[in-house]
């Protein structure tokens, strides 16, 4: 681990200055512009699921709002169907601190995603969002091919109504939920994670994700319906309020320690992170205070980017957690090879134990397991007594549920 603080110019996965290639010609001055290309990466789904016609006219739509952006921003934008350029010039305004640059260019990533995907795409009674990915790109002297400087990933959709039906019942839960978050009312409930040594310390607190209902004001826990956003490609924008809202909270609350989810597509660092990783660099205090939990109810796309993922924010200070180990989309090589500190199996483990004396071996042995590879290890669940009793003799070093909650040690 370091013991300096990192500086944002590590993460060149993220960002980086394009080299000066050029004294003048048709792409002026190379050194003091910012390249981004933005990809609609969901056109084939939006294509199978509504046809040529509306995905064309998405596109469309798309390419207008990044029309709006470059005049807003005095940048330069070419389309190409589902790709987009923007030339940013940041002559005169790079700034002399070490990291300006990278922190500008963060600013102009999060700009673009924003702009071109924050709201819905509407046509009749036709609705879809389109899904954004955007990446640093280079110029030099060569011809510029938009499609190779583009994200290679793009999302499709499947044959069937059945696909279809899911796909559009899916697009209605992301419909409800961002409109709550852009009327205030995604909220968080807490549970504390509690030390299983008896001194009822608790390690830090567990951000769950709430919908607050606009008539009785009675919060709903809505972790199911993020398997929703998972499914369309959206859960990339949800898990950036999320992650941006728990780092205000820890700002606001100097003694707090706080963790939320975040999803296994998340698990990379690509542009979505650009600003977080910024701010996360820069407080060194937040980070400490701050835990990631990865939840895998979808699998990680890519192995070796969540590693990456793993190290950089260990490196930043913060902790992260494997979420419910042994259920979902779970193995036991992303327990022993991501090198997170935190492992946390799944309450489903809790409830057989209490009915089995086998299955409360096996707990045992998956706790003994998990151990080896991290060094704090969270049981989830706990709603009584014999749960709390069958967690400790597990060996486990926290414990976390209800049971807590209810008796008031929390």
């Amino acid at each position: 681990m370091r013991t300096t603080k990192p500086q944002l110019s590590d993460f060149g996965l993220l960002y980086f200055r394009r080299d000066s290639v050029a004294e003048s010609g048709q792409h002026g001055d190379l050194g003091t512009s910012l390249c981004i290309v933005a990809t609609i990466v969901n056109f084939p789904q939006i294509e199978q699921a509504y046809g040529h016609t509306f995905a064309s006219a998405m596109c469309h739509l798309v390419h207008e709002r990044a029309r709006a952006l470059s005049e807003h921003c005095s940048a330069t934008v070419a389309v190409s169907r589902e790709r987009m350029l923007f030339v940013f010039d940041k002559s005169g305004s790079l700034g002399q601190e070490r990291g300006g640059y990278e922190r500008r260019g963060a600013k102009d990533l999060n700009c673009v995603l924003t702009s071109l995907s924050s709201s819905p795409i509407t046509s009749g009674d036709t609705v879809a969002f389109p899904v954004i990915e955007a990446s640093v790109a280079t110029l030099d002297d060569k011809p510029f091919n938009i499609v190779d400087a583009g994200s290679s990933r793009m999302i499709y959709g499947q044959p069937g109504t059945e696909w279809r039906a899911q796909y559009i019942a899916d697009t209605k839960t992301a419909l409800r939920i961002f409109q709550a978050m852009a009327d205030g009312r995604i909220d968080f409930d807490y549970e504390h994670v509690r030390d299983a040594s008896g001194a009822q310390l608790t390690a830090y607190r567990e951000a769950l994700l709430c919908e607050i209902s606009d008539r009785t004001s009675e919060h709903r826990r809505i972790g199911v319906d993020v398997h929703s956003l998972e499914r369309i490609g959206l859960v990339r924008r949800l898990d950036q309020w999320v992650v941006e809202s728990i780092v205000a909270k820890l700002r606001a609350a100097p003694d707090d320690k706080l963790g939320c989810n975040i999803s296994a597509q998340s698990a990379t660092l690509d542009a979505w992170w650009a600003l977080t990783i910024g701010a996360l660099a820069d407080e060194p205090d937040v980070a400490s205070r701050l835990t990631l939990e990865i939840t895998e109810t979808s699998p990680l796309d890519d192995f070796e980017r969540a590693r990456e993922f793993v190290r950089t924010l260990r490196e930043l200070g913060c902790s992260v957690a494997l979420d419910d180990l042994g259920s979902g989309y779970s193995s036991m090589r992303n327990l022993t090879e991501l090198g997170v500190n935190i492992a946390k199996v799944g309450r489903s483990f809790v409830a057989a134990g209490r009915a089995d004396s086998l299955d409360a071996k096996r707990l045992s042995q998956l706790v003994g397991f998990a151990k080896a590879f991290a060094p704090s290890v969270v049981i989830e669940g706990v709603e009584t007594e014999i749960d709390a009793r069958l967690a400790l003799a597990s060996g486990a070093t926290h414990l976390q549920g209800y049971f807590y909650a209810r008796n008031g040690t929390s």
